[in-house]
């Protein structure tokens, strides 16, 4: 494992500074953020792909850096101004606008599917709520082989839905009764942002969430934009780094189809948090996880609207990650400490530089003294002796 490498040419550096009387020994990270900087500059190596990491804490950056490369073929250094594409941390957005919208009087969550897709089956069984938490049944269109045949091609949120629609089978189980993760749900919910709205999902969010918070690089994902600052993605194969499987940006809408920067996630956070982009009643919405078993009744542990909402080691975690071909994404938040980290890489396939691994390698870092040991687990016992 690259980090082992990396902690056994530190050790063999410091036996042969040892030996020099007229070398100082350099001195062992001792703050967060140089305890931070050594572990993840210990993962890369040269001409490797990167990631950008940003950790705030009160309102306030305290640690933000790029490592490895955002364009190998001419070796651009990845910083904190790259911009990624963040894949399924999108779906906050997402379920930010239709929340927007139920704020402004033009929909309601409990409105049903069909009001907005007439033509939908079970149309009337679903509401916007069961689209949110991602227990309206309706199957999850991204692993099917038939529709990755197609998605090199350009498309329109309207074609989307009619490929969603016509999913053999459709629903997984009836509206309601469960919980499964569907990108069809949120790539409906894209669509219903733009009918009822009349604006395009990305004007929609970038009048009301990006101009107010200052998030001047985050935006809808689309070829040839000339965006300054890009990573390109990569996927690690068998012969090391290389392009990943191509998915023609139009086929993410609410699901997956924006991209941004660290920092702009950070102003996203900040704004979220502090009230400016949702007024409290959508918040207390927001971060309620749905319970679909008695036991997940006031646990505080699920699937809110947009938001994992769960423990971490005894603190309150609201976060979201993503992952497409080429890059993975993690933004999370540590509520009652007001503690949040952003990690944006342009590469999968990678388990120990995955963004989600990162970040909470971060705050493991910056929180050590506040997190529970972890529960210690007789494996000879089983935690739920009723279970079958």
């Amino acid at each position: 494992m690259r980090l082992t490498r990396f902690c056994g040419l530190i050790a063999s550096a410091l036996i042969a500074l040892a030996g020099s009387s007229c070398t100082a020994i350099p001195a062992a990270p001792s703050t967060p953020s140089e305890k931070a900087d050594a572990l993840l500059a210990g993962l890369i190596q040269a001409n490797d792909p990167g990631f950008a990491v940003l950790v705030a804490q009160d309102g306030k950056i305290i640690f933000e850096k790029g490592y490895g490369l955002a364009d190998r073929e001419h070796g651009v250094p990845v910083t904190p101004q790259t911009i990624f594409r963040i894949a399924s941390i999108t779906k906050q957005f997402t379920a930010a606008a239709i929340l927007k919208l139920q704020e402004k009087g033009k929909l309601s969550v409990e409105d049903k599917l069909s009001k907005y897709i007439p033509d939908f089956p079970r149309g009337d069984e679903v509401t916007l709520r069961l689209l949110l938490n991602h227990t309206s049944g309706i199957h999850d269109y991204s692993p099917e082989p038939d529709h990755l045949s197609d998605v090199a091609k350009p498309t329109t949120t309207e074609a989307d839905v009619e490929l969603i629609k016509m999913q053999k089978p459709l629903y997984d189980f009836d509206p309601g009764t469960k919980w499964k993760y569907s990108n069809s749900g949120y790539e409906l919910l894209g669509y219903i942002v733009e009918k009822v709205s009349g604006q395009s999902f990305g004007d929609f969010l970038r009048a009301n969430f990006f101009q107010p918070l200052g998030m001047a690089d985050t935006g809808v994902y689309r070829e040839n934009l000339g965006l300054p600052h890009e990573a390109l993605g990569y996927s690690l194969g068998k012969n090391g780094f290389e392009p990943p499987f191509y998915i023609e940006p139009s086929h993410s809408g609410g699901d997956g189809a924006l991209y941004s920067t660290v920092e702009d996630l950070y102003r996203w956070n900040e704004g979220i948090f502090n009230g400016r982009a949702l007024d409290a009643a959508s918040l207390k919405a927001a971060f309620t996880p749905v319970a679909t078993k008695a036991s997940q009744v006031n646990s505080g542990n699920g699937y809110g609207f947009g938001w994992y909402v769960g423990p971490y080691h005894g603190l309150r975690d609201i976060s979201h990650g993503g992952e497409r071909p080429g890059f993975t994404s993690m933004l999370l938040r540590l509520s009652d400490e007001k503690f949040t980290v952003v990690v944006l890489a342009n590469a999968e396939g990678t388990p120990n530089v995955s963004a989600n691994r990162l970040a909470y390698l971060l705050v493991d870092i910056y929180l050590a003294d506040k997190l529970a040991p972890p529960a210690i687990v007789n494996p000879n016992v089983s935690p739920n002796p009723k279970a079958p």
